[in-house]
């Protein structure tokens, strides 16, 4: 078994212990919410059940993404987890907005809350669940967009658990119960700006723009520095997942050094793997007469921002 596959199995056994100890916090945070009336805990065991589905379609994409390539799908399906991932953030801003609303109608028309400590012990069991949850993806949040989202429910369901108890005790001492309607509106804004983040990376992927942490501009310099080379054009850097970078480019070679193209390409494959993380290289071996006299297209293909 590879590393990739390797890595793949314990992110999926960990997403499967993380989906379970979710279903049960869910469970317990919907009947305390309901029993008690405290909507920051209802909107908490909304949040955890909209994890659920996200740790799912995490689990999908993980088992998705090692899927091989096809005659049909040559990169294999690397871009299932980018998807779910996705889908999964968007599932989170609808849930945000539900909560919002919720809210809202709190404001127009309190409601008491009853049955203190069944919502604060239910309100604890969450957030031990969340912080088991959170140790078990803490490892696996750097190893794939989707791997990332997962974290960031836990992660953000553990700090609107703790909002939850707290706010919990201030209104069992002092009877403010304007401090539900409060706690679950910023917990609502915690999930749409980290949702944001998600979606904002995911649709780049999708469009196919120069990964973040790569600037286009260094690897021009870098392809162009290579011994050999006398010029780069059309030059493109996309992602082919949230982990795996493609690039393409036309390299110029002197006719005398024509015949040494395969080890030149073989050189900045190498190159590109070991100080830019590039592991897709496709690269065209061109005279230096050629036809373009605009070295990486930016006049005509790439708009700078």
């Amino acid at each position: 078994m590879n590393d990739h596959h390797a890595h793949s199995h314990v992110s999926g056994r960990k997403l499967a212990w993380t989906i379970l100890f979710n279903l049960g916090i869910t469970a317990a945070e919907f009947v305390g919410g309901i029993i008690s009336g405290y909507l920051a805990l209802l909107a908490d065991a909304v949040h955890n059940l909209s994890d659920v589905a996200a740790l799912i379609l995490a689990w999908l994409g993980v088992k998705g993404s090692n899927l091989p390539a096809t005659k049909r799908s040559t990169y294999g399906y690397k871009r299932v987890e980018v998807m779910t991932a996705m889908l999964s953030a968007v599932a989170l801003v609808v849930v945000a907005i539900f909560i919002l609303r919720e809210a809202y109608l709190r404001l127009l028309e309190p409601q008491p809350i009853t049955h203190a400590w069944l919502f604060l012990t239910v309100a604890t069991i969450g957030l031990v669940g969340n912080l088991v949850s959170v140790w078990l993806l803490h490892s696996e949040k750097g190893k794939s967009l989707n791997m990332k989202t997962a974290f960031l429910h836990m992660a953000y369901d553990t700090v609107s658990s703790v909002g939850v108890i707290i706010g919990g005790v201030v209104i069992i001492l002092t009877g403010w119960v304007i401090i539900d309607v409060i706690l679950s509106s910023l917990i609502a804004l915690a999930i749409v700006y980290s949702s944001y983040l998600v979606i904002k990376e995911a649709l780049l992927v999708f469009l196919e723009a120069v990964p973040k942490g790569i600037d286009f501009d260094s690897v021009l310099d870098a392809v162009r520095g290579m011994n050999k080379v006398q010029d780069c054009h059309h030059l493109h850097i996309w992602s082919l997942s949230s982990k795996d970078v493609a690039l393409s480019c036309h390299v110029c070679l002197d006719e005398t050094d024509f015949q040494a193209g395969p080890d030149v390409v073989a050189e900045i494959n190498r190159m590109l793997s070991e100080k830019f993380h590039i592991g897709h290289g496709t690269i065209q071996i061109e005279k230096v007469r050629c036809d373009h006299h605009d070295n990486t297209c930016h006049d005509r293909e790439i708009s700078r921002s």
